[in-house]
């Protein structure tokens, strides 16, 4: 079957579309032109874009700064970068001057890694959930590996900076605690074992959704 060429200047007019967008954002909530849940609401679109983007560059082995510098792009790039960093810092001050965390939950944890990152963490991510459920799926396997398997996706989670991930995060803890408390069922019974990839396979499910990547 004959390879499909990626459409190069599609991708540039996307690139340069979300960017612009999130520049555009900016400029109009500063001048209270738009309000708090709508800026949220399309950071949090383009911050996917983004990412989308970002991840297909990864996957075609494309360097996606090279690409950028190429366009001319890279300063508006980083610039809107800065911009998701720095969105936490802005007054929210109408109505509540409580700012409320899960409504700028993705500005936040934007500001700790940098995109060019992300796919990596996302690779580290997928990888642990499936070898954490071959593991499970084998009889006899080792405890400690299981345990060590559950410790890392908890991590890479936590380290993974997107949005909504928050109830993944708790349902990887619960099962954490649930195999620390029956290592003997986890050892010796393959139903309490199947039940656990089961649960996991659901979870993985949600999070392969919440990224929106896979097409």
């Amino acid at each position: 079957m004959e390879k499909k060429t990626p459409d190069f200047t599609k991708i540039e007019s996307e690139i340069f579309a979300l960017v612009k967008s999130i520049q555009n954002l900016s400029i109009k909530y500063k001048e209270g032109i738009i309000d708090k849940n709508f800026v949220r609401k399309a950071m949090n679109n383009a911050y996917k874009g983004l990412l989308k983007v970002t991840l297909y560059f990864k996957k075609n082995n494309i360097s996606l700064e090279k690409f950028l510098e190429n366009m001319n792009f890279i300063d508006d790039y980083n610039n809107a970068l800065e911009i998701f960093e720095k969105f936490p810092k802005l007054n929210f001050s109408n109505g509540n001057n409580q700012t409320q965390i899960d409504d700028i939950e993705i500005m936040t944890e934007t500001g700790k890694t940098s995109f060019f990152e992300l796919p990596g963490i996302a690779s580290k991510v997928t990888s642990t959930f499936i070898t954490l459920m071959d593991a499970l799926k084998l009889e006899g396997q080792d405890l400690y590996l299981i345990v060590k398997l559950l410790k890392e996706l908890r991590t890479n989670l936590k380290n993974f900076p997107y949005p909504g991930l928050e109830e993944i995060r708790n349902k990887i803890k619960k099962i954490q605690k649930k195999v620390s408390n029956n290592t003997e069922n986890l050892m010796k019974d393959n139903q309490f074992r199947n039940s656990i990839v089961d649960e996991l396979y659901q979870i993985f499910k949600n999070f392969q959704k919440k990224l929106n990547v896979k097409n």
